[in-house]
């Protein structure tokens, strides 16, 4: 681990737009002593000011029974994939693999009815799909057997898959409310099918 000193040195060395993505998209992950290092850069630099203020909502983390709020609120929010409300939203791993050995793996938050649906159709494409590739004969009964192992742990898959949607939203949800997160729900599902595109 870097010094105080190496870490100001590091920084002063960096350029403005590396500083400006440690700011806008790292500095929740960042240990607690690189915060004021950062900060002084971004006014040594006379970045945007608004930069700070970033800052602080991204570190003003969920925690106790304002995180268990916020949890309980997730899971009596308006599902994304169907629209229907108080319907126990949760957080889902949905993954398959289809032919040529390609693979489908997001985490997402929908209500109950639409994971379990989810679910059983992409059991349906590796089923049928996934034997086509080269290694299908081997991938696919092992892929079976993962999910029914990680069947007895769903439950605590679903909190985790939420305390991260909240970690990794937490500035947003801080600049513009609870009331917000339906919203952010939804537009963290389009990233996750975005990213298996």
């Amino acid at each position: 681990m870097l010094t105080k000193e190496e870490l100001t040195d590091a920084y002063k060395n960096f350029n403005d737009q590396k500083i400006l993505n440690l700011a806008m998209n790292e500095s929740k992950s960042l240990r607690e002593d690189a915060i004021p290092i950062l900060e002084s850069e971004i006014k040594r630099r006379n970045l945007d000011i608004k930069l700070l203020d970033w800052i602080k909502l991204e570190r003003n983390f969920f925690k106790g029974a304002e995180l268990q709020n916020l949890k309980k609120q997730i899971q009596n929010s308006e599902c994304s994939e169907c629209g229907k409300k108080f319907n126990n939203v949760q957080g889902f791993n949905i993954h398959y693999l289809s032919a040529l050995d390609s693979t489908f793996d997001s985490e997402i938050i929908v209500c109950e009815n639409c994971g379990k649906q989810l679910r059983k159709k992409s059991y349906i494409k590796t089923a049928t799909l996934g034997f086509l590739s080269f290694r299908g004969i081997i991938n696919v009964p092992f892929y079976f057997i993962g999910e029914l192992i990680a069947s007895f742990s769903r439950k605590k898959r679903s909190e985790k898959i939420i305390e991260e949607f909240i970690f990794q939203n937490t500035g947003l949800i801080r600049e513009y409310g609870n009331e917000k997160v339906y919203e952010l729900i939804g537009h963290h599902n389009i990233q996750q099918a975005k990213q298996n595109e």
